[in-house]
């Protein structure tokens, strides 16, 4: 029997619903989105975790991403616009063309300038704000889309740190050689962690069982980096949860914790909002973990693997571990 061919999405079709979603692209594949806490703190009524465990001013954060089209995974509670369609992901084209590091730096600053400019005229934004924020001082390279598929990322960070900005590097940790061969390190690196083990992780990643179980081993090598990486840099392990289906199996992500030996470990709820809705994904708004639900999974952790529970931000239902007394005391960036 002949194997459908697969449809690809227009991406004039894709571009108009980034467009409607306020990111605003740069190049051919790279783009920026100010996120609701850079507005809320502009508006003085409330800053994102990573303000909150971080130190990172939320409204000089510059949301965004190298991979705007592009990702080799369908996490089913990802709540990020990707041109999905219901024979898959869109696939990146043979031969295709990488826009040059300094021309994304360059015109991602440009774009959140833009961005951030529309808010002067509001009355109830803070003023000294209002001007910070048209010079961004923190680069979240998280927005969409998987960063380490752009091949030239160390140049990339490195635009960013001669700019004086600081760095935080989100990766699914599907690409270990990626990873190996970064001679810049972001001043954050994050891995993200969906699944405590192998079985979980085929029924999270929304891709085919034998992609899911290579993908899984390319995590652990992963995993392996982030430990070795942290004696370079700071180091986190991002989870999210969905009830009933990443929510078991505590002790197998108490070993993953031990194995990557972040100095953060940020337990997460998913998000019912975006994608994350799509009636294919199969989740719906209960699957959202409440915050003390959260807050015991967290403590679990903790006694498992003698991480300290330092911080929570409950509009995210978030919490964070540290892994020792140093790394609680040391967690502020300056930004």
């Amino acid at each position: 029997m002949r194997t459908p061919a697969r449809k690809r999405l227009d991406l004039t079709t894709f571009d108009g619903r980034i467009q409607k979603q306020g990111y605003h692209k740069v190049g051919a594949h790279s783009a920026a989105k100010a996120c609701k806490y850079a507005k809320d703190s502009l508006m003085g009524i409330g800053a994102c975790y990573k303000n909150k465990f971080y130190g990172i001013a939320s409204h000089r954060c510059l949301q965004c991403s190298p991979v705007l089209q592009f990702c080799n995974l369908s996490c089913r509670f990802c709540w990020r616009l990707m041109p999905e369609t219901k024979s898959g992901w869109l696939k990146m084209p043979p031969n295709f063309e990488w826009d040059e590091p300094t021309f994304i730096a360059d015109g991602l600053i440009m774009e959140q300038k833009r961005i951030m400019s529309g808010f002067a005229g509001n009355e109830k934004v803070d003023k000294k704000k209002a001007q910070e924020a048209l010079e961004p001082k923190q680069v979240a390279l998280s927005l969409i889309g998987e960063p380490m598929m752009y091949p030239q990322m160390s140049k990339l960070l490195a635009e960013f740190h001669s700019r004086k900005m600081t760095t935080f590097l989100v990766t699914n940790g599907t690409y270990p050689n990626a990873l190996r061969a970064l001679t810049t390190l972001p001043a954050q690196l994050y891995l993200s962690m969906v699944a405590p083990d192998e079985e979980n992780y085929v029924r999270v990643v929304g891709v085919t069982p034998s992609a899911a179980k290579a993908f899984w081993k390319n995590y652990l090598e992963s995993l392996d980096f982030l430990a070795e990486a942290g004696e370079k840099t700071r180091t986190v392990l991002r989870m999210t949860i969905a009830r009933d289906l990443n929510d078991s199996n505590l002790d197998g992500y108490a070993a993953l914790i031990s194995r990557g030996k972040p100095h953060y470990t940020e337990v997460k709820s998913m998000v019912y909002v975006g994608w994350a809705r799509r009636e294919e994904r199969g989740l719906a708004l209960g699957d959202m973990l409440k915050m003390e639900e959260i807050e015991k999974i967290a403590a679990e952790l903790s006694a498992k693997t003698g991480y300290l529970v330092v911080d929570k931000h409950v509009p995210s239902r978030v919490v964070l571990l540290a892994r020792d007394e140093k790394a609680a005391k040391m967690r502020m960036i300056s930004s």
